[in-house]
């Protein structure tokens, strides 16, 4: 699956993203993101380009750096049978990556290598013909959930040593961004737990309304996969966003529950991070309409995953914190969100 979506034609529009993101298990705070996308406006599909992003994150709330450049997607190397994407100079291949992004003192250049033939893919949703078809307009799947990366970075002269540094590929793709959402994903526990989580709470488009929030995770733990997306459980009244008064912070939680030989498996989750530990971007949707991203990659996070046996007794299987090693993203369109747009 880690290929373009986009034929290149079609009036819909439409928008798709890879994705990379490193952190430092060293110093917790320190973190890489690249992204390559292609943006097709709806009605003209000659028109599309192709974005490179990137932000070297130095925190908690440090200094973070965000560049960009673009191209018509005319211009750049987008092939539709193999990841082997190359824009504006910087290329993405099964295993590698090498660029810059940005220009002058500001740009953030990068030599990187990471594992990829030996992964175990992680999926947003449970069924393949949700990959396919119409519903959900927004894919999302991670071919690399487990990946380590060796190489460098380099800002202003300043270049970081990256090595077995974990993170992970991810790529999403669908006709327009998702409305509102909140996602994350974490691979770098305290203790050095053998473990992975990604999940979502997103809105999608109902008439002209937006419907409740739809709620999906998965966890790695140990070898074993535990999901919570079946789509009979997708909506969750459990789940909470908001900003603190007091501090500042930005926060999701929710909980989730699914049946299981045994007993029922619960999941509880929470992720939070200060505005200064975000740089906001720019999303627009092919449609000309703007979103703002609030971007983290130093987010922390925790969660519990626990048996609940008959007669009431819950038993945890496994109990992590993420401190500043997670990955945070927040969509919205209210712009007065108070995180500094640096792309």
């Amino acid at each position: 699956m880690d290929v373009i979506r986009w034929s290149g034609q079609g009036e819909r529009g439409h928008v798709e993203s890879f994705f990379l993101k490193a952190n430092d298990p060293t110093r917790p705070g320190r973190a890489l993101w690249l992204k390559w996308t292609v943006l097709a406006p709806a009605g003209r599909p000659g028109d599309a380009v192709a974005e490179l992003w990137a932000i070297r994150f130095d925190g908690p709330r440090g200094s973070h750096h965000a560049a960009k450049s673009s191209a018509p997607a005319s211009a750049c190397a987008l092939p539709r049978d193999r990841l082997a994407l190359e824009v504006a100079g910087a290329a993405l291949r099964p295993g590698l990556t090498r660029g810059r992004a940005g220009e002058g003192d500001a740009a953030i250049s990068w030599s990187l290598e990471f594992d990829y033939d030996d992964q175990r893919p992680m999926f947003g949703f449970p069924h393949t013909w949700m990959y396919e078809g119409g519903f959900p307009k927004g894919k999302l799947y991670t071919s690399c959930p487990e990946t380590r990366f060796t190489g460098f970075i380099e800002l202003g002269g300043e270049r970081w040593r990256v090595s077995g540094w974990p993170g992970m590929l991810g790529h999403n793709w669908g006709a327009t961004h998702n409305p509102r959402y909140h996602w994350a994903q974490c691979s770098l526990f305290d203790g050095g737990e053998p473990a992975v989580f990604e999940g979502y709470s997103g809105k999608i488009r109902v008439g002209p309304t937006l419907s409740p929030w739809l709620t999906g995770a998965s966890l790695r733990y140990r070898g074993e996969l535990y999901t919570f997306h079946a789509l009979r459980r997708l909506l969750n009244r459990s789940v909470r966003v908001a900003r603190g008064d007091r501090d500042g912070a930005w926060r999701w939680s929710f909980s989730s529950r699914r049946r299981a030989p045994g007993g029922a498996l619960r999941l509880d989750w929470r992720v939070s991070a200060p505005t200064e530990d975000f740089v906001g971007l720019r999303y627009y949707n092919p449609d000309g309409s703007l979103n703002h991203c609030l971007n983290s990659k130093i987010a922390t996070c925790e969660l519990r995953l626990a048996r609940e046996r008959v007669g009431g007794r819950s038993e945890t299987i496994a109990r992590l914190r993420g401190t500043h090693s997670c990955a945070y993203e927040i969509l919205t369109q209210d712009f007065e969100h108070g995180v500094p747009v640096l792309a």
